[in-house]
């Protein structure tokens, strides 16, 4: 048996790409030696040795979480203001840094919370770059993940967005469709390819600013990855700060690129009929954008 096979069928609680990582790492010997390939073959009769690395104390950041992003939450679902610059979940690994998950985590159901203790995106339906700003729904129980998940794969579940851009597009209102696919030469991105899976974003110019760059209402009706970011730049208007699709950082600017509103059905309290809502994360300071 593989070496981080056994080691997650010992620690359920710990995924599979954090075990990885703590094995490169030489935090695990087989026989009194440390062995850092995750292929290694255990066989009958090893002592397998873990230095379990300490979870850090996060009371501090779910209190401040609480306090500063939550914007809505019930006995069901969970609604946030996820500031640029924080993951939605955590990649594996052995730095630790506080994401929505950890929040989520922790108001989720407690005996669903034990049954999937390896879940480190228990309760995350969809998710936003780290970049990007803005509202986001999470699930407090398995039957409401469900039930969110299915809204977002049938586009029942729509969002708006705001983004400045390098500069305005031509028109002032269009659709932008056009296929997306993964870069196959620089795969950690995307572009827009005949080929690809069908892109659709509806945008429309709110503000044309001094310096010649743009705010932008976006809808989209797709959910590709990268999706707005690649539509945008295609037709030359890349989103300001962005690294990958546009000029990048310049001068410690973020990726203006921010989650408005978010329209979907969330179940009803205390059993009552589902309900449509329509929650709104307003944008920070630097959209310069209040809504009229």
């Amino acid at each position: 048996m593989r070496l981080d096979k056994y080691l997650a069928q010992q620690y359920p609680d710990i995924s599979r790409s954090a075990l990885q990582q703590y094995i490169k790492a030489g935090t695990v010997t087989v026989n009194g030696q440390p062995v850092t390939r995750s292929s290694y073959e255990v066989t009958y009769g090893d002592s397998i040795g873990f230095a379990r690395p300490e979870q850090p104390d996060i009371t501090a950041e779910l209190n401040h979480f609480a306090q500063k992003c939550v914007l809505y939450q019930d006995d069901n679902v969970i609604v946030v203001n996820k500031p640029a610059g924080m993951l939605v979940h955590a990649k594996g690994g052995i730095v630790h840094e506080f994401t929505v998950a950890d929040y989520v985590r922790d108001q989720f159901n407690s005996d669903e919370q034990a049954a999937n203790s390896g879940n480190n995106r228990l309760g995350i339906v969809h998710r936003l770059d780290r970049a990007t700003s803005g509202v986001m729904i999470c699930a407090r129980n398995l039957a409401t993940a469900s039930m969110l998940s299915r809204q977002f794969a049938e586009r029942k579940a729509h969002k708006v967005y705001l983004a400045v851009v390098e500069r305005s597009p031509l028109e002032p209102v269009a659709q932008i469709n056009l296929p997306i696919a993964r870069n196959l030469s620089r795969p950690a991105t995307f572009r827009v390819d005949a080929k690809g899976k069908i892109a659709i974003t509806d945008y429309q110019v709110l503000h044309i600013n001094d310096d010649g760059t743009a705010l932008l209402e976006l809808r989209p009706h797709t959910g590709r990855t990268h999706q707005l970011r690649v539509h945008l730049a295609h037709i030359g208007c890349p989103i300001v700060g962005d690294p990958v699709y546009g000029k990048g950082n310049v001068s410690g600017q973020r990726l203006m690129l921010h989650a408005w509103q978010l329209e979907i059905t969330i179940p009803g309290i205390d059993g009552g009929d589902n309900e449509r809502h329509t929650f709104i994360a307003e944008p920070p300071q630097e959209f310069g954008y209040n809504g009229n």
